[in-house]
Protein backbone atom coordinates (compact mmCIF):
# COMPACT_ATOMS: atom_id res chain seq x y z
CA UNK A 1 0.00 0.00 0.00
CA UNK A 2 2.86 2.30 0.88
CA UNK A 3 4.39 1.58 -2.30
CA UNK A 4 1.76 2.45 -4.53
CA UNK A 5 1.05 5.54 -2.68
CA UNK A 6 4.70 6.87 -3.30
CA UNK A 7 4.31 5.68 -7.17
CA UNK A 8 1.21 7.54 -7.63
CA UNK A 9 2.69 10.81 -5.74
CA UNK A 10 5.89 10.52 -7.76
CA UNK A 11 3.68 10.28 -11.26
CA UNK A 12 1.55 12.99 -10.29
CA UNK A 13 4.63 15.33 -9.26
CA UNK A 14 6.42 14.37 -12.39
CA UNK A 15 3.54 15.27 -14.62
CA UNK A 16 3.28 19.00 -12.43
CA UNK A 17 6.71 19.30 -13.13
CA UNK A 18 6.92 18.77 -16.87
CA UNK A 19 3.67 20.64 -17.35
CA UNK A 20 5.52 23.62 -15.15
CA UNK A 21 8.67 23.23 -16.75
CA UNK A 22 7.41 23.18 -20.08
CA UNK A 23 4.99 26.11 -20.70
CA UNK A 24 5.28 25.83 -23.97
CA UNK A 25 4.71 22.45 -24.86
CA UNK A 26 1.39 20.79 -25.78
CA UNK A 27 -1.10 20.20 -23.13
CA UNK A 28 -1.99 16.77 -25.43
CA UNK A 29 2.02 15.95 -25.23
CA UNK A 30 2.24 16.41 -21.30
CA UNK A 31 -1.39 14.24 -21.07
CA UNK A 32 0.89 11.28 -22.90
CA UNK A 33 3.88 11.71 -21.22
CA UNK A 34 0.99 11.17 -17.38
CA UNK A 35 0.14 8.04 -19.24
CA UNK A 36 2.87 6.29 -19.90
CA UNK A 37 3.95 6.57 -16.70
CA UNK A 38 0.73 5.16 -15.35
CA UNK A 39 0.91 2.36 -17.34
CA UNK A 40 4.53 1.40 -16.88
CA UNK A 41 4.38 1.88 -13.29
CA UNK A 42 1.02 2.15 -11.18
CA UNK A 43 -1.21 -0.03 -13.76
CA UNK A 44 0.52 -2.41 -15.64
CA UNK A 45 -1.97 -3.69 -18.58
CA UNK A 46 -1.85 -8.08 -17.42
CA UNK A 47 -0.41 -9.92 -20.07
CA UNK A 48 -1.16 -13.83 -20.92
CA UNK A 49 1.27 -15.78 -21.02
CA UNK A 50 0.49 -18.44 -23.62
CA UNK A 51 4.20 -20.41 -22.81
CA UNK A 52 3.32 -21.57 -19.81
CA UNK A 53 1.33 -25.08 -19.63
CA UNK A 54 0.11 -25.40 -15.90
CA UNK A 55 1.94 -28.64 -15.25
CA UNK A 56 0.86 -31.23 -12.81
CA UNK A 57 2.29 -32.37 -9.76
CA UNK A 58 2.98 -36.27 -10.64
CA UNK A 59 0.47 -37.02 -8.16
CA UNK A 60 -2.14 -35.20 -9.25
CA UNK A 61 -1.36 -36.41 -12.87
CA UNK A 62 -1.66 -40.39 -12.10
CA UNK A 63 -4.89 -39.36 -10.07
CA UNK A 64 -6.40 -37.60 -13.42
CA UNK A 65 -5.16 -40.59 -15.60
CA UNK A 66 -7.02 -42.82 -13.43
CA UNK A 67 -10.74 -41.11 -12.79
CA UNK A 68 -11.07 -39.57 -16.15
CA UNK A 69 -13.22 -42.18 -18.09
CA UNK A 70 -15.44 -42.73 -14.81
CA UNK A 71 -15.89 -38.68 -14.34
CA UNK A 72 -16.93 -38.21 -17.87
CA UNK A 73 -19.47 -40.78 -17.53
CA UNK A 74 -20.48 -39.13 -14.40
CA UNK A 75 -20.70 -35.79 -16.03
CA UNK A 76 -23.11 -37.18 -19.13
CA UNK A 77 -25.24 -38.98 -16.49
CA UNK A 78 -25.50 -36.34 -14.29
CA UNK A 79 -26.96 -34.16 -16.96
CA UNK A 80 -29.57 -36.64 -18.17
CA UNK A 81 -31.20 -36.43 -14.76
CA UNK A 82 -30.98 -32.29 -14.37
CA UNK A 83 -33.77 -33.31 -17.81
CA UNK A 84 -35.51 -35.85 -15.59
CA UNK A 85 -37.98 -33.42 -14.41
CA UNK A 86 -41.07 -35.33 -14.95
CA UNK A 87 -42.49 -39.02 -15.59
CA UNK A 88 -40.65 -41.23 -17.44
CA UNK A 89 -41.76 -42.67 -20.80
CA UNK A 90 -40.85 -46.07 -22.09
CA UNK A 91 -39.47 -44.67 -24.87
CA UNK A 92 -37.16 -42.66 -22.08
CA UNK A 93 -36.32 -45.35 -20.09
CA UNK A 94 -35.21 -47.16 -23.31
CA UNK A 95 -32.80 -44.65 -24.34
CA UNK A 96 -31.84 -44.22 -21.02
CA UNK A 97 -30.84 -48.29 -20.60
CA UNK A 98 -29.10 -47.88 -24.49
CA UNK A 99 -26.65 -44.86 -23.12
CA UNK A 100 -25.98 -45.98 -19.73
CA UNK A 101 -25.78 -49.52 -19.68
CA UNK A 102 -23.79 -49.44 -16.27
CA UNK A 103 -27.31 -48.35 -14.28
CA UNK A 104 -28.88 -51.40 -12.65
CA UNK A 105 -32.44 -49.21 -12.35
CA UNK A 106 -34.52 -46.51 -12.47
CA UNK A 107 -37.46 -46.12 -9.85
CA UNK A 108 -39.98 -43.18 -9.26
CA UNK A 109 -41.14 -42.64 -5.64
CA UNK A 110 -44.06 -40.97 -4.48
CA UNK A 111 -43.45 -37.94 -1.41
CA UNK A 112 -45.14 -40.51 0.89
CA UNK A 113 -42.44 -43.42 0.23
CA UNK A 114 -44.53 -45.12 -2.17
CA UNK A 115 -42.87 -46.89 -4.77
CA UNK A 116 -44.65 -46.10 -8.00
CA UNK A 117 -42.82 -48.08 -10.38
CA UNK A 118 -39.16 -50.02 -11.12
CA UNK A 119 -37.65 -50.73 -14.02
CA UNK A 120 -36.40 -53.27 -15.26
CA UNK A 121 -37.51 -54.97 -12.61
CA UNK A 122 -37.47 -55.05 -8.52
CA UNK A 123 -33.91 -54.85 -6.79
CA UNK A 124 -32.16 -57.52 -5.52
CA UNK A 125 -30.26 -55.77 -3.25
CA UNK A 126 -33.96 -54.20 -1.48
CA UNK A 127 -32.88 -50.72 -1.81
CA UNK A 128 -34.66 -48.09 0.10
CA UNK A 129 -35.47 -44.56 -1.21
CA UNK A 130 -36.92 -42.95 1.32
CA UNK A 131 -33.66 -40.94 2.17
CA UNK A 132 -33.77 -39.58 -0.57
CA UNK A 133 -36.89 -37.73 -0.38
CA UNK A 134 -35.31 -35.44 2.42
CA UNK A 135 -34.10 -32.02 1.32
CA UNK A 136 -30.51 -30.97 1.93
CA UNK A 137 -30.54 -27.28 3.59
CA UNK A 138 -27.51 -26.78 1.93
CA UNK A 139 -28.45 -27.03 -1.89
CA UNK A 140 -31.43 -25.69 -4.02
CA UNK A 141 -34.55 -27.56 -3.49
CA UNK A 142 -34.95 -28.81 -7.01
CA UNK A 143 -30.83 -30.04 -7.14
CA UNK A 144 -29.67 -33.60 -7.54
CA UNK A 145 -29.51 -35.98 -4.37
CA UNK A 146 -26.83 -38.70 -4.21
CA UNK A 147 -26.95 -40.92 -1.79
CA UNK A 148 -25.23 -44.71 -0.76
CA UNK A 149 -26.84 -47.52 0.68
CA UNK A 150 -24.80 -50.57 1.65
CA UNK A 151 -25.87 -54.35 1.11
CA UNK A 152 -24.91 -57.71 1.74
CA UNK A 153 -24.04 -57.52 -2.06
CA UNK A 154 -22.50 -54.69 -2.10
CA UNK A 155 -22.86 -50.51 -1.99
CA UNK A 156 -25.55 -49.14 -4.53
CA UNK A 157 -24.77 -45.12 -5.48
CA UNK A 158 -28.38 -43.75 -6.03
CA UNK A 159 -29.22 -40.17 -7.80
CA UNK A 160 -32.39 -39.10 -7.72
CA UNK A 161 -34.20 -35.83 -9.42
CA UNK A 162 -36.95 -34.20 -7.68
CA UNK A 163 -41.24 -33.50 -9.28
CA UNK A 164 -42.60 -30.77 -8.33
CA UNK A 165 -45.89 -29.11 -9.44
CA UNK A 166 -45.95 -25.80 -8.82
CA UNK A 167 -44.24 -25.62 -5.39
CA UNK A 168 -46.03 -29.03 -4.55
CA UNK A 169 -43.21 -31.92 -4.65
CA UNK A 170 -44.62 -34.86 -5.41
CA UNK A 171 -41.60 -37.75 -5.56
CA UNK A 172 -38.58 -38.22 -6.93
CA UNK A 173 -37.23 -40.05 -9.63
CA UNK A 174 -34.00 -42.36 -8.67
CA UNK A 175 -31.39 -43.93 -10.71
CA UNK A 176 -29.35 -46.52 -9.08
CA UNK A 177 -25.70 -48.22 -10.54
CA UNK A 178 -22.53 -49.99 -8.65
CA UNK A 179 -19.57 -48.32 -9.07
CA UNK A 180 -17.66 -51.25 -10.19
CA UNK A 181 -19.37 -51.28 -13.09
CA UNK A 182 -17.93 -47.97 -13.59
CA UNK A 183 -14.69 -49.06 -13.31
CA UNK A 184 -14.10 -50.70 -16.67
CA UNK A 185 -13.99 -46.54 -18.04
CA UNK A 186 -10.75 -45.90 -16.08
CA UNK A 187 -7.16 -46.14 -17.80
CA UNK A 188 -5.66 -48.22 -14.95
CA UNK A 189 -8.51 -49.18 -12.12
CA UNK A 190 -6.36 -51.48 -10.66
CA UNK A 191 -4.48 -48.31 -9.06
CA UNK A 192 -7.66 -46.20 -7.94
CA UNK A 193 -9.57 -46.21 -5.00
CA UNK A 194 -13.14 -44.95 -4.64
CA UNK A 195 -14.90 -44.67 -1.60
CA UNK A 196 -17.87 -42.20 -0.22
CA UNK A 197 -18.81 -41.31 3.81
CA UNK A 198 -20.77 -44.30 3.97
CA UNK A 199 -18.61 -46.86 2.42
CA UNK A 200 -16.33 -48.24 0.08
CA UNK A 201 -17.35 -48.53 -3.42
CA UNK A 202 -14.31 -49.58 -5.06
CA UNK A 203 -10.93 -50.75 -3.95
CA UNK A 204 -8.72 -51.66 -6.14
CA UNK A 205 -5.64 -53.87 -6.27
CA UNK A 206 -5.32 -53.11 -2.13
CA UNK A 207 -6.41 -54.35 1.00
CA UNK A 208 -8.16 -51.17 2.21
CA UNK A 209 -7.32 -51.92 6.26
CA UNK A 210 -3.97 -51.80 5.16
CA UNK A 211 -3.89 -47.84 3.58
CA UNK A 212 -4.58 -44.78 5.45
CA UNK A 213 -7.96 -43.79 4.26
CA UNK A 214 -9.61 -46.41 6.59
CA UNK A 215 -10.88 -45.13 9.46
CA UNK A 216 -10.89 -41.78 8.31
CA UNK A 217 -14.41 -39.66 9.18
CA UNK A 218 -14.83 -38.31 5.79
CA UNK A 219 -18.05 -37.03 6.12
CA UNK A 220 -16.07 -34.34 7.86
CA UNK A 221 -12.93 -34.25 6.08
CA UNK A 222 -15.42 -33.75 2.48
CA UNK A 223 -16.78 -30.53 4.83
CA UNK A 224 -13.15 -29.05 5.14
CA UNK A 225 -11.48 -29.77 2.19
CA UNK A 226 -11.61 -31.31 -1.57
CA UNK A 227 -8.25 -32.33 -1.89
CA UNK A 228 -5.06 -33.66 -0.03
CA UNK A 229 -3.13 -36.32 1.52
CA UNK A 230 -3.95 -39.70 3.82
CA UNK A 231 -0.55 -40.88 5.53
CA UNK A 232 0.23 -43.89 7.55
CA UNK A 233 3.56 -46.22 8.33
CA UNK A 234 3.28 -47.69 4.96
CA UNK A 235 3.23 -44.40 3.36
CA UNK A 236 0.65 -41.90 1.43
CA UNK A 237 -2.58 -41.79 -0.72
CA UNK A 238 -3.46 -38.38 -2.30
CA UNK A 239 -7.01 -38.06 -3.05
CA UNK A 240 -9.48 -36.08 -4.83
CA UNK A 241 -13.22 -35.60 -3.95
CA UNK A 242 -15.78 -34.88 -7.04
CA UNK A 243 -19.59 -34.61 -6.07
CA UNK A 244 -22.62 -36.40 -7.47
CA UNK A 245 -25.39 -34.36 -6.93
CA UNK A 246 -24.78 -33.40 -2.77
CA UNK A 247 -22.95 -36.95 -2.83
CA UNK A 248 -18.86 -36.77 -2.19
CA UNK A 249 -17.01 -39.32 -3.82
CA UNK A 250 -13.56 -39.45 -3.01
CA UNK A 251 -10.89 -41.00 -5.61
CA UNK A 252 -7.43 -41.54 -4.38
CA UNK A 253 -3.94 -42.83 -5.65
CA UNK A 254 -1.06 -44.10 -3.99
CA UNK A 255 1.48 -41.09 -3.75
CA UNK A 256 4.38 -42.96 -2.15
CA UNK A 257 5.35 -46.46 0.05
CA UNK A 258 4.00 -49.71 -0.71
CA UNK A 259 0.59 -51.28 0.48
CA UNK A 260 -0.31 -55.21 0.39
CA UNK A 261 -2.88 -56.33 -2.26
CA UNK A 262 -6.48 -57.37 -1.12
CA UNK A 263 -8.91 -59.47 -2.73
CA UNK A 264 -11.02 -56.74 -4.39
CA UNK A 265 -14.09 -57.23 -2.52
CA UNK A 266 -16.34 -54.32 -1.87
CA UNK A 267 -17.38 -55.73 1.96
CA UNK A 268 -13.88 -55.24 3.45
CA UNK A 269 -14.67 -52.17 4.14
CA UNK A 270 -17.86 -52.49 6.00
CA UNK A 271 -16.22 -52.49 9.42
CA UNK A 272 -14.63 -49.00 8.87
CA UNK A 273 -17.73 -47.06 7.79
CA UNK A 274 -21.12 -46.42 10.17
CA UNK A 275 -24.05 -48.75 9.68
CA UNK A 276 -27.71 -47.49 9.27
CA UNK A 277 -30.07 -50.25 10.91
CA UNK A 278 -33.01 -47.70 11.49
CA UNK A 279 -35.10 -46.73 8.20
CA UNK A 280 -36.06 -43.24 8.05
CA UNK A 281 -40.66 -42.67 8.18
CA UNK A 282 -41.61 -40.50 5.30
CA UNK A 283 -40.59 -36.91 5.81
CA UNK A 284 -43.79 -34.77 6.57
CA UNK A 285 -45.09 -32.75 3.76
CA UNK A 286 -47.63 -29.70 3.66
CA UNK A 287 -51.51 -30.20 2.76
CA UNK A 288 -51.50 -30.15 -1.09
CA UNK A 289 -53.38 -28.01 -2.60
CA UNK A 290 -54.68 -30.54 -5.41
CA UNK A 291 -55.69 -34.02 -5.43
CA UNK A 292 -54.05 -36.95 -4.80
CA UNK A 293 -55.61 -38.67 -8.05
CA UNK A 294 -55.30 -35.53 -9.99
CA UNK A 295 -54.72 -36.84 -13.34
CA UNK A 296 -52.20 -33.76 -14.74
CA UNK A 297 -49.84 -34.96 -11.86
CA UNK A 298 -46.75 -36.17 -13.36
CA UNK A 299 -45.89 -38.95 -10.92
CA UNK A 300 -48.72 -41.54 -11.18
CA UNK A 301 -47.47 -42.15 -14.92
CA UNK A 302 -44.69 -43.94 -14.41
CA UNK A 303 -43.23 -45.66 -17.50
CA UNK A 304 -46.13 -45.06 -19.50
CA UNK A 305 -45.88 -44.51 -23.27
CA UNK A 306 -45.62 -41.57 -25.10
CA UNK A 307 -49.10 -41.86 -26.65
CA UNK A 308 -50.73 -42.12 -23.12
CA UNK A 309 -48.43 -39.28 -21.83
CA UNK A 310 -49.74 -36.82 -25.06
CA UNK A 311 -52.60 -34.03 -24.11
CA UNK A 312 -54.28 -35.34 -26.78
CA UNK A 313 -55.16 -39.17 -25.62
CA UNK A 314 -58.03 -41.55 -25.26
CA UNK A 315 -59.35 -39.74 -22.09
CA UNK A 316 -59.60 -36.34 -24.25
CA UNK A 317 -60.45 -37.73 -27.63
CA UNK A 318 -63.30 -38.69 -25.76
CA UNK A 319 -64.11 -35.44 -23.97
CA UNK A 320 -63.92 -34.26 -27.17
CA UNK A 321 -66.12 -36.63 -28.85
CA UNK A 322 -68.88 -35.91 -26.51
CA UNK A 323 -68.42 -32.89 -26.76
CA UNK A 324 -70.74 -30.24 -28.60
CA UNK A 325 -69.24 -28.22 -31.06
CA UNK A 326 -69.61 -24.28 -31.36
CA UNK A 327 -72.10 -23.86 -33.93
CA UNK A 328 -75.11 -21.57 -33.86
CA UNK A 329 -78.00 -23.07 -33.25
CA UNK A 330 -81.18 -22.42 -35.15
CA UNK A 331 -83.45 -20.35 -33.08
CA UNK A 332 -80.24 -18.83 -31.32
CA UNK A 333 -79.83 -14.77 -30.56
CA UNK A 334 -77.39 -15.15 -32.73
CA UNK A 335 -79.28 -17.21 -35.88
CA UNK A 336 -81.43 -15.18 -38.17
CA UNK A 337 -82.56 -18.10 -40.29
CA UNK A 338 -85.50 -19.39 -38.36
CA UNK A 339 -86.21 -16.78 -36.07
CA UNK A 340 -88.98 -17.60 -33.16
CA UNK A 341 -87.81 -20.58 -32.65
CA UNK A 342 -86.45 -21.29 -28.74
CA UNK A 343 -82.58 -22.44 -29.02
CA UNK A 344 -81.99 -26.19 -27.53
CA UNK A 345 -80.38 -25.76 -23.98
CA UNK A 346 -76.48 -26.74 -24.09
CA UNK A 347 -75.27 -29.09 -21.07
CA UNK A 348 -72.35 -28.10 -19.74
CA UNK A 349 -69.63 -30.36 -18.31
CA UNK A 350 -69.10 -28.76 -15.15
CA UNK A 351 -71.90 -28.82 -13.08
CA UNK A 352 -72.34 -25.79 -11.24
CA UNK A 353 -73.76 -24.72 -7.85
CA UNK A 354 -77.13 -23.32 -7.74
CA UNK A 355 -77.02 -19.87 -6.41
CA UNK A 356 -78.73 -18.57 -3.66
CA UNK A 357 -80.12 -15.00 -2.17
CA UNK A 358 -78.69 -12.02 -3.82
CA UNK A 359 -76.29 -13.86 -5.37
CA UNK A 360 -79.07 -15.00 -8.14
CA UNK A 361 -78.15 -14.04 -11.56
CA UNK A 362 -81.61 -12.22 -13.10
CA UNK A 363 -82.56 -14.18 -16.35
CA UNK A 364 -82.85 -11.56 -18.99
CA UNK A 365 -85.01 -11.82 -21.96
CA UNK A 366 -83.14 -12.98 -25.11
CA UNK A 367 -83.18 -10.11 -27.72
CA UNK A 368 -84.59 -10.91 -30.81
CA UNK A 369 -83.69 -9.72 -34.28
CA UNK A 370 -86.03 -7.75 -36.23
CA UNK A 371 -87.11 -8.91 -39.28
CA UNK A 372 -87.71 -6.81 -42.31
CA UNK A 373 -89.71 -8.36 -45.61
CA UNK A 374 -87.52 -8.32 -48.97
CA UNK A 375 -90.06 -6.15 -50.21
CA UNK A 376 -89.57 -2.90 -48.50
CA UNK A 377 -85.65 -3.21 -49.12
CA UNK A 378 -86.82 -3.33 -52.65
CA UNK A 379 -85.14 0.13 -54.04
CA UNK A 380 -87.40 2.39 -56.65
CA UNK A 381 -86.11 2.83 -60.02
CA UNK A 382 -84.59 5.67 -60.85
CA UNK A 383 -85.56 7.61 -63.86
CA UNK A 384 -83.23 7.43 -66.81
CA UNK A 385 -81.33 10.61 -67.85
CA UNK A 386 -81.86 12.88 -70.45
CA UNK A 387 -79.52 12.04 -73.65
CA UNK A 388 -76.64 15.13 -73.89
CA UNK A 389 -77.18 17.47 -76.56
CA UNK A 390 -74.59 17.36 -79.22
CA UNK A 391 -72.87 20.59 -80.48
CA UNK A 392 -71.65 20.36 -83.96
CA UNK A 393 -68.23 22.90 -84.18
CA UNK A 394 -68.05 24.52 -87.45
CA UNK A 395 -64.90 23.53 -89.78
CA UNK A 396 -61.50 25.26 -89.03
CA UNK A 397 -61.29 25.37 -92.68
CA UNK A 398 -64.33 27.55 -93.83
CA UNK A 399 -66.81 25.65 -96.45
CA UNK A 400 -66.03 23.69 -99.22
CA UNK A 401 -65.56 25.41 -102.47
CA UNK A 402 -68.28 25.04 -105.10
CA UNK A 403 -67.76 22.12 -107.55
CA UNK A 404 -68.59 22.27 -111.31
CA UNK A 405 -71.05 19.95 -113.03
CA UNK A 406 -69.89 17.35 -115.20
CA UNK A 407 -71.64 18.93 -118.30
CA UNK A 408 -69.27 21.98 -117.99
CA UNK A 409 -71.94 24.10 -116.03
CA UNK A 410 -71.12 26.29 -112.97
CA UNK A 411 -72.59 25.62 -109.40
CA UNK A 412 -75.45 27.69 -108.42
CA UNK A 413 -73.77 30.73 -105.96
CA UNK A 414 -76.46 29.41 -103.35
CA UNK A 415 -74.50 26.05 -102.61
CA UNK A 416 -74.35 25.70 -98.85
CA UNK A 417 -70.81 24.94 -97.82
CA UNK A 418 -71.55 21.84 -96.32
CA UNK A 419 -72.48 20.11 -99.55
CA UNK A 420 -69.64 21.45 -101.22
CA UNK A 421 -66.67 18.99 -102.03
CA UNK A 422 -63.63 18.87 -100.09
CA UNK A 423 -60.14 20.06 -100.96
CA UNK A 424 -58.33 17.83 -102.69
CA UNK A 425 -55.40 16.14 -101.17
CA UNK A 426 -52.84 17.87 -102.99
CA UNK A 427 -54.56 21.42 -101.93
CA UNK A 428 -54.02 20.12 -98.32
CA UNK A 429 -50.70 19.51 -97.84
CA UNK A 430 -49.00 23.37 -98.61
CA UNK A 431 -50.92 24.10 -95.83
CA UNK A 432 -48.89 21.69 -93.41
CA UNK A 433 -46.07 22.23 -94.95
CA UNK A 434 -46.00 26.03 -93.73
CA UNK A 435 -43.35 27.64 -96.55
CA UNK A 436 -44.43 30.46 -98.53
CA UNK A 437 -42.29 29.44 -101.35
CA UNK A 438 -43.61 26.57 -101.84
CA UNK A 439 -47.00 27.08 -101.47
CA UNK A 440 -50.06 25.43 -103.37
CA UNK A 441 -51.73 27.41 -106.62
CA UNK A 442 -54.27 29.72 -106.10
CA UNK A 443 -58.00 28.40 -104.93
CA UNK A 444 -59.26 29.19 -108.59
CA UNK A 445 -57.00 26.46 -110.15
CA UNK A 446 -57.51 23.93 -107.15
CA UNK A 447 -61.20 24.22 -108.22
CA UNK A 448 -60.87 22.98 -111.50
CA UNK A 449 -60.36 19.12 -111.76
CA UNK A 450 -57.90 17.98 -114.10
CA UNK A 451 -59.53 14.66 -115.41
CA UNK A 452 -62.25 17.56 -116.76
CA UNK A 453 -62.01 18.44 -120.59
CA UNK A 454 -60.29 21.46 -122.08
CA UNK A 455 -63.64 23.23 -123.24
CA UNK A 456 -65.83 22.27 -119.94
CA UNK A 457 -63.23 24.28 -118.17
CA UNK A 458 -63.22 27.47 -120.70
CA UNK A 459 -66.68 27.36 -119.75
CA UNK A 460 -66.73 27.65 -116.41
CA UNK A 461 -64.14 30.47 -116.59
CA UNK A 462 -66.42 32.93 -118.63
CA UNK A 463 -69.27 32.10 -116.84
CA UNK A 464 -67.17 32.74 -113.71
CA UNK A 465 -67.75 36.51 -111.88
CA UNK A 466 -64.99 39.22 -111.53
CA UNK A 467 -65.35 40.47 -108.66
CA UNK A 468 -62.39 39.39 -106.70
CA UNK A 469 -64.82 38.76 -103.24
CA UNK A 470 -67.15 36.16 -103.92
CA UNK A 471 -68.98 34.43 -101.13
CA UNK A 472 -68.66 30.95 -101.95
CA UNK A 473 -65.11 31.25 -102.32
CA UNK A 474 -62.80 30.79 -99.02
CA UNK A 475 -60.68 33.33 -98.39
CA UNK A 476 -56.88 32.80 -98.55
CA UNK A 477 -54.07 33.89 -95.91
CA UNK A 478 -50.80 35.14 -97.02
CA UNK A 479 -48.86 32.04 -98.85
CA UNK A 480 -52.05 30.57 -100.22
CA UNK A 481 -54.05 28.79 -97.19
CA UNK A 482 -57.19 28.68 -96.63
CA UNK A 483 -58.73 31.13 -93.72
CA UNK A 484 -59.45 29.01 -90.50
CA UNK A 485 -62.39 31.83 -89.94
CA UNK A 486 -64.67 30.85 -93.22
CA UNK A 487 -65.34 33.22 -96.18
CA UNK A 488 -65.41 36.76 -95.66
CA UNK A 489 -68.57 38.47 -95.27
Amino acid sequence: MKKTSFLCGTVLAGSLALYACSSYQPTKNAWKTTKDLWYTYVSVPARVDYSEKGDLSPRAMALSTCMMGIDVELSRFERTMMNADRAPTREWLDKLFADYPWVSGFAGVKYDGTLLGHEPGPSLKNLDFIPLLYEDKKQNSRALRGYVQQSPLGPEVMLAAPLYDGVDFLGIVVAHFDMRALSKFSSSPEDLVILSPAALLWPGKYDFAATPLAGVDWETVASKSTSGTCTNERGSFYYQIRYLGNLPLIFAVVESGSFPEGNGDVNQGTPFFPQITEKLPPPPQPERKKKDDDTTSATPQFGASEESMDPLSAVDAEIRATQQPHDIQPGSSQSVLEPGQPAPERKSRVQERALEGENVQVRRPQRRRLHIPDEALEMPEAPKPEPRPTIQMPSPFGPRPSRPAEDGAAAPADTPADTAPQATPDAAAPAQAGDAEKAAPAPEEKAAPAEQPAAAQETAAEEKPAAPEEPSRPATLPGGRPSPFGPRK
